[in-house]
């Protein structure tokens, strides 16, 4: 049985036959279904994905409307693109809605997922799209979110990279690891990705066959090169304020869910299967995770720059601070199903972070009581920091 068939079969048996809308005789793989069609070595994360799919379905078998949209990211886990997006979708949903399972009373009705709004209610106008769609609403509070994946792109870029190269050499008799800072701006990799293709294509050959090089084009970027067997090795260092640094403007290029006139949260799911950079190593993820957010928050309380500066399909005459001020809080969630022997619980770790210049900020005991859940694991407002 194929790693999407075996995946059709699980859904089907948990969420009711005809929950599979996908193509099952394409094989089609990812890191998710492939660990669920191989349950002897990844008997935790099995368990645990299975019992969150189990809760979403008790969580909304009273809103069948929901429980069809909860169902289009089940078949989303199912793609090869899109899975990443999906699964984040399936732990915020999850965590989320947990105070629910566990009677409590900080909200009474399952999260909305899949909302569209009109354009002007977010800075959707301002940046020329039609309409303003959000994953999540939490109809109690009120309070709207959208989910994204905090991947680790400069990795992505860099395998696309190395596969483009074989593709150039004629070979897959080649391995390639780059040293870099971890922590290195993705913006470089994003913008220079034909130009560091380019300088691989003429640098590597099956001929002189290079086993080390160092990049022209992206300062501290070097190259260990293996050809055919053997074991390859690299440096790499990290600094999480570095990263906070180089990553924190990733959050402005969401400000088409920023909500104008409500409270308006974004979600930043973790998991190790599409970012080995985070670690709580030394507290690294938490130091990232806050000055990420204080930057985003505080940095540009001075700044008169206008945010069409740093997006030029941006229509509006606001300053990035007073777009930033639209945003309330971001919420990190830590997923870690993989390792985990409690399937019993969301396996979620949240930590929350407001926006203490919030046009709609966000009150302490709906941080405390509701988002953080079942882990009250980190929690900021800035207050006494907010220069």
């Amino acid at each position: 049985m194929t790693a999407i068939e075996n995946y059709s079969r699980l859904i089907d048996n948990i969420l009711g036959a005809g929950t599979t809308t996908f193509d099952t005789s394409k094989d089609i793989y990812n890191h998710v279904i492939g660990a669920l069609n191989n349950p002897t070595e990844y008997n935790d994360f099995t368990a645990n994905f299975i019992s969150r799919l189990e809760r979403l379905k008790t969580i909304y078998s009273t809103h069948p409307t929901y429980l069809t949209e909860i169902k289009v990211q089940v078949n989303e886990v199912a793609s090869v693109k899109n899975w990443e997006g999906a699964f984040a979708e399936l732990a915020a949903y999850d965590h989320l809605n947990s105070d629910i399972l566990n009677h409590k009373t900080y909200i009474h009705n399952p999260i909305q997922p899949n909302i569209t709004l009109p354009n002007i209610k977010s800075f959707a106008l301002e940046l020329g799209k039609s309409a303003t769609n959000l994953d999540g609403y939490v109809e109690d509070r009120p309070l709207y979110f959208d989910v994204k994946c905090l991947k680790d792109n400069v990795t992505e870029i860099l395998t696309g990279i190395y596969n483009d190269l074989k593709t150039h050499l004629g070979t897959n008799d080649i391995h390639i690891t780059a040293e870099h800072e971890l922590n290195i701006s993705y913006d470089d990799f994003q913008k220079k990705r034909t130009q560091l293709l380019n300088e691989l294509k003429a640098e590597l050959n099956t001929i002189t066959k290079k086993k080390i090089l160092k990049s022209s084009v992206v300062s501290n970027l070097s190259y260990r090169i293996l050809w055919g067997a053997g074991v390859l090795t690299a440096e790499r260092s990290y600094h999480p304020f570095s990263h906070a640094k180089n990553y924190h403007k990733t959050i402005f290029n969401y400000a088409n869910k920023f909500i104008k006139d409500e409270p308006t949260v974004i979600v930043l799911v973790v998991f190790p299967w599409y970012n080995l950079v985070i670690s709580n190593f030394a507290n690294s993820n938490v130091r990232f995770y806050r000055a990420l957010a204080r930057r985003v928050f505080c940095q540009y309380n001075h700044d008169t720059t206008k945010f069409k500066t740093f997006n030029t399909s941006f229509t509006g005459e606001h300053t990035i601070f007073e777009v930033s001020k639209h945003l309330s809080g971001i919420i990190f969630l830590e997923d870690n199903t993989i390792l985990s022997k409690e399937p019993n619980k969301t396996n979620v770790k949240s930590f929350v972070y407001l926006n203490p210049n919030a046009v709609k900020p966000l009150t302490r005991s709906l941080a405390s009581d509701f988002i953080m859940g079942l882990h009250n694991t980190e929690y900021d407002d800035f207050e006494y920091d907010n220069y």
